[in-house]
């Protein structure tokens, strides 16, 4: 039998615009964004309503950003600024459960692995038996 998985019980939007309205965060993020707390809470509200709707990505020419007085990002300057975001990201994801003491695994630095040339003869006899078992008792 079959349960159904209950979902939490959705806000109205004014709640909801209530909610935002008053959250540090919110305004935090919308002065960031350099946009008015109204304009960033009705985006959030937009794409709560329509959550399927990806959002629009401007991009702009080298020679219109010059035209408007902003000089454009070179590519180690852009490359500088994701790495760091990464690493903010990374630092973020961190929980109460992270050791921060505890070295992460680097995935540059790992041994190598060498065979060495030994193998167990038991475990490969059981491993054969197994498969021809599997292949209908042909060796």
């Amino acid at each position: 039998m079959a349960t159904k998985k209950k979902s939490a019980p959705k806000k109205s939007p004014e709640a909801l615009r209530k909610q935002l309205m008053e959250d540090p965060n919110t305004k935090g993020i919308a002065k960031n964004l350099g946009v008015t707390l109204e304009e960033y809470v009705n985006q959030v509200l937009h794409f709560v309503a329509h959550p399927n709707e990806e959002p629009s990505l401007y991009i702009v020419e080298d020679e219109d950003l010059r035209g408007m007085g902003l000089e454009p990002p070179d590519e180690k300057a852009i490359g500088k600024f994701v790495v760091e975001a990464a690493k903010v990201s990374a630092a973020a994801d961190s929980t109460e459960y992270t050791d921060p003491k505890k070295q992460l695994v680097s995935m540059d630095n790992l041994p190598a692995v060498q065979a060495t040339g030994k193998t167990d003869k038991k475990l490969q006899e059981d491993l054969k038996k197994q498969l021809r078992g599997k292949r209908g008792g042909k060796s």
